[in-house]
């Protein structure tokens, strides 16, 4: 089960828990009874419910934001509100909200790491730039290959991962040919740091391309 799938069996499990609030509610509300349901229960739902959204979401987003100042009424009416964001919420998932929030903050990670490689070839310190590359380079093949649902195995070099995109045609084989330079590059015993400098731009166009470019067709 991946992530997403995760995230969308917690709203399942809320919004299941609501249906249940929201049947019992109605039978009150509709019998003119005064009894309500247990507020601690009600709340406990509540702030479960606040919890996934601002972890899922972040607190300035709309569903969160939406469930924070809704009017509580009644329990009845209220719990049907509250359902709808939920509802909505999880319908944002199924449309790959998720996929988008978590592949921006990817390619900003990766972004942050080759300017730190940057600074260290600005300072000569070559052999930790190197290390971060090869790290950087690899985890986001392996990106590519979770967000194209493409098996692989963490343990697989530049190459071999380089080669398992080429045969998945999610990249093409010019990259894959540049892929495979990189990681003799990083096999060599002396690496110059013109080499290293430019080995930064290209992944830096790679990323854009291959992980940056999705989030632009998700927007």
């Amino acid at each position: 089960m991946n992530v997403t799938d995760k995230v969308v069996k917690l709203f399942n499990e809320l919004i299941d828990e609501g249906e249940k609030f929201k049947l019992t509610c109605k039978k009150l509300y509709f019998s003119g009874q005064k009894k309500e349901i247990s507020p601690e229960v009600f709340e406990e739902w509540k702030t479960k419910c606040l919890s996934l959204l601002k972890s899922t979401f972040g607190s300035s987003s709309p569903q969160f934001d939406n469930f924070t100042n809704a009017k509580f009424f009644d329990y009845y009416n209220s719990t049907q509100i509250f359902l709808g964001i939920l509802k909505a919420a999880r319908a944002n998932l199924h449309k790959g909200y998720f996929f988008h929030k978590d592949l921006m903050l990817s390619v900003n990670i990766y972004d942050s790491l080759l300017s730190r490689a940057r600074r260290y070839l600005d300072n000569d310190e070559i052999a930790k730039a190197e290390a971060v590359l090869e790290v950087v380079l690899t985890e986001i093949l392996g990106k590519i290959c979770n967000n194209k649902k493409i098996p692989f195995v963490q343990e697989d070099t530049i190459e071999s991962l380089a080669d398992t995109l080429v045969r998945a045609e999610a990249i093409p084989e010019t990259a894959r040919d540049q892929l495979l330079k990189l990681h003799e590059l990083f096999r060599q015993a002396t690496v110059s740091s013109a080499e290293l400098s430019a080995a930064i731009e290209w992944i830096l166009s790679f990323l854009n391309e291959f992980l940056g470019g999705q989030i632009l067709i998700l927007n």
